[in-house]
């Protein structure tokens, strides 16, 4: 599974820019009317959504011991290795105490990266079969 580091640098790179464009928009729907200057807010929100980014990008690097053979035979092996980082990321968002804007904002994030991830698995599942 050569492909594995790349498919995992992709979906970070992907998985950056939409959470960025998803949580701009999303502030942007949210302070509907409100006279606000979107020029201090974008760089919070580029910052944040990196920082998060990175997080699950580490989160999932369980994913590249893949290469394996052994590992990669085992569809429930597979499966927990691939996914479980980014998942235990939305429990441990569900399961704290945050603000309901905060909340939305780590969520939103790692859903994009699980979508992303899950595109990358399946075209990676297609191209071994």
């Amino acid at each position: 599974m050569n492909g594995l580091p790349k498919n995992l640098f992709k979906t970070l790179i992907i998985s950056i820019v939409l959470s960025i464009a998803a949580n701009c928009i999303y502030y942007a729907v949210s302070q509907k009317g409100a006279p606000h200057d979107y020029a201090h807010v974008v760089p919070p929100i580029i910052s944040g959504a990196l920082l998060l980014n990175l997080i699950l990008g580490i989160m999932a690097v369980p994913s590249l011991f893949l290469t394996n053979a052994a590992y990669w035979k085992n569809i429930s092996v597979r499966l927990l290795l691939y996914f479980s980082g980014p998942l235990l990321f939305l429990v441990t968002v569900l399961y704290m105490r945050l603000q309901p804007a905060v909340a939305i904002f780590y969520l939103s994030t790692g859903i994009i990266f699980i979508l992303v991830h899950t595109f990358f698995y399946f075209r990676l599942i297609r191209r071994k079969v």
